[in-house]
C-alpha cells in the first residue's frame, strides 16, 4: 500500500481549508405583506443602518425577490437572521456557490 505524497495531501487540505474562508450572507426575502416602512425600520434597528441604506435594501428585495443584507462569519449572520424572523421578516443564512 502507497502512501499519500505529503505534497499533494497538503494542497488537498488547503483546498478544503478555503471553504471556511467564504463569508456567510444574510438574505433578506420579499415580504408582500410587511410596510415597507416596517421592513426599513426593522433592518435600521437590527443592523444600525441609515435610513437610506436600509431603504435601498428594502426597494432591492422588493424589487427582485431577496437582497444580501450582511455578509460576515457564520454565528452572527444566524443570530441576524433569528432577530430579523423574530421581527416577522422572512430571511435565510447562505453562502456564494
Amino acid at each position: 500500500m502507497a502512501l499519500a505524497d505529503p505534497v499533494t495531501r497538503s494542497i488537498a487540505h488547503v483546498d478544503d481549508d478555503t471553504q471556511f474562508d467564504r463569508p456567510y450572507h444574510v438574505f433578506l426575502w420579499n415580504d408582500p405583506v410587511t410596510p415597507m416602512q416596517v421592513v426599513v425600520l426593522v433592518l435600521k434597528r437590527i443592523f444600525g443602518y441609515h435610513v437610506r441604506k436600509a431603504t435601498e435594501l428594502m426597494l432591492v428585495a422588493h424589487r427582485k425577490g431577496k437582497v444580501v443584507v450582511w455578509t460576515g462569519a457564520r454565528d452572527p449572520a444566524v443570530r441576524y437572521s433569528i432577530q430579523l424572523g423574530t421581527a416577522g421578516l422572512q430571511s435565510t443564512v447562505g453562502r456564494d456557490a
